[in-house]
């Protein structure tokens, strides 16, 4: 199924990298130290794809700016207290990202993560190489807008029936839908089997390296 594609696009967290527990667990403890209830674990999962601040809104319906910054600030330096390495990647992310590099595939990565916290992943993990556009949710309009895509495609001159996504959120998938373009959900992020087949991608896997095998 993935060689019928041309332009193979990917979520960072959730589905390259086995980061989600670790949002889940920088968010809830911003909410206690800025004396907000603490969210449960889905609820913060749902958020994630987001661009930080609209995730802050949606979590915080009654935060003020003021407090969101704070919110964000102590996020991110909650997040990057912890190193970002190859470990992170999911076991079979680096076999993945070889073979359609073998088969000669354009890879680009679109994420809700700020521009400068993607390059400290992928330089950490060691994937730039890999990825020939990269779009992030501090300077284009967050997930679920097909904004992303667009600008991918658009960048790599490729069409939406080339193009595939691969996302472990349902925010990936309503972003795929929403550009025209098919997908995959994978189960090992943010959101389950029945909430990613409810927005009817190609197919819904436990690994990625199913991609190659549906």
């Amino acid at each position: 199924m993935i060689t019928d594609y041309e332009l193979i696009i990917f979520d960072w967290d959730g589905t390259l990298v086995n980061s989600i527990d670790w949002i889940v667990e920088c968010i809830q403890s911003g909410a206690i130290e800025q004396n907000f209830h603490q969210p449960d674990t889905q609820a913060c999962k749902d958020v994630i794809g987001l661009s930080l601040s609209e995730a802050m809104f949606q979590l915080f319906p009654t935060i003020t700016t003021s407090q969101k910054a704070d919110m964000v600030s102590g996020y991110r330096k909650r997040y990057l207290s912890k190193p970002s390495t190859a470990n992170d990647l999911f076991l079979d992310s680096l076999d993945v990202l070889d073979e359609l590099k073998r088969l000669n595939k354009t890879m680009a990565i679109a994420t809700g993560k700020g521009q400068s916290g993607l390059d400290r992943a992928l330089d950490g993990t060691g994937t730039r190489h890999f990825f020939s556009e990269c779009r992030c949710g501090d300077t284009m309009k967050s997930k679920p807008s097909p904004h992303m895509l667009f600008d991918i495609m658009q960048a790599t001159n490729t069409n939406p029936e080339q193009t595939i996504m691969i996302g472990d959120s349902t925010l990936d998938l309503e972003m795929a839908n929403n550009a025209g373009v098919a997908s995959i959900g994978v189960t090992t992020g943010a959101h389950s089997y029945a909430k990613l087949n409810a927005l009817q991608p190609l197919s819904c896997i436990n690994a990625l390296t199913e991609i190659f095998t549906r």
